[in-house]
């Protein structure tokens, strides 16, 4: 969902002004410049068990039990190890803006926070326990969730992504990108995506992500699919293959305005 707060970074230091009037961005904010591994958040029990071969489609997607929560002490106490490259890159915003919201639950001033929201802001984000996986050496994938919707005005942005944290027998985490449904917009830019995977039985992970662009005022669409493979390797996860695709493009000229 990072994909849209570069799209629309200049419109929102337009527009949203007063934004640090609101919060100090940066108070629960991530830190990632360290982090305690040693105190790994996430407990087994309290995650559902799930089996081998999985398929994270759309509907798996889509019917995601966000019932149980997590709060944004236990994802900040996850770490920064994020996967290098496209499945982890801009992760930290997608949590950043959890845990503005959730701190703001937790200490009285949400309601607050509602009454001062402009547009490009955040207006709901949760974020929640999916399931978890055992693999190959003693290793975990905890799966997780971050729903979230912007102030209902463009630009604007709302979607659902779910996060593979990759957990050795050390309790050393790595965390990606593994499946997600989400768009945005500010007409008449628009852009959507969705990223689907299959993990089989010997821990290997292909993740499919197709990113959908489309001007009002451009014939066609802009369709990039990029596919991801994953292996456990020694004790971490280790991307091993990337492929990317143009499956269409906008070619046709803009029109005069």
């Amino acid at each position: 969902m990072k994909k849209y707060f570069y799209l629309f970074s200049v419109i929102l230091l337009m527009s949203c002004g007063n934004k640090d009037q609101v919060i100090n961005e940066s108070k629960n904010a991530i830190d990632t410049t360290s982090a305690d591994l040693s105190a790994f958040p996430f407990l087994e029990k309290e995650f559902k068990p799930l089996s081998f071969p999985l398929n994270m489609d759309t509907l798996f997607v889509q019917t995601v039990d966000t019932t149980n929560r997590i709060t944004y002490q236990q994802v900040r106490e996850l770490g920064v190890n994020f996967l290098k490259g496209a499945l982890g890159d801009g992760m930290v915003y997608d949590i950043n803006e959890f845990a503005q919201i959730d701190s703001l639950k937790q200490s009285g001033g949400y309601k607050a926070y509602l009454e001062k929201i402009d547009i490009g802001m955040t207006k709901t984000c949760i974020a929640y326990k999916v399931g978890v996986l055992n693999f190959p050496g003693n290793s975990k994938l905890f799966i997780w969730g971050i729903t979230n919707a912007s102030y209902e005005a463009c630009p604007f942005f709302s979607g659902t992504l779910l996060i593979g944290t990759y957990v050795n027998e050390n309790k050393q985490a790595t965390l990606f990108n593994i499946a997600e449904i989400s768009g945005g917009g500010d007409p008449p830019s628009m852009m959507n995506t969705v990223t689907t995977s299959k993990i089989t039985a010997d821990g290997k992970i292909e993740i499919s992500s197709v990113v959908t662009t489309d001007d009002l005022d451009v014939k066609g669409e802009g369709i990039e699919k990029t596919v991801f493979k994953l292996e456990p390797i020694g004790n971490v996860i280790r991307l091993v293959e990337t492929k990317t695709e143009v499956l269409s493009k906008e070619d046709e000229p803009k029109q005069d305005q």
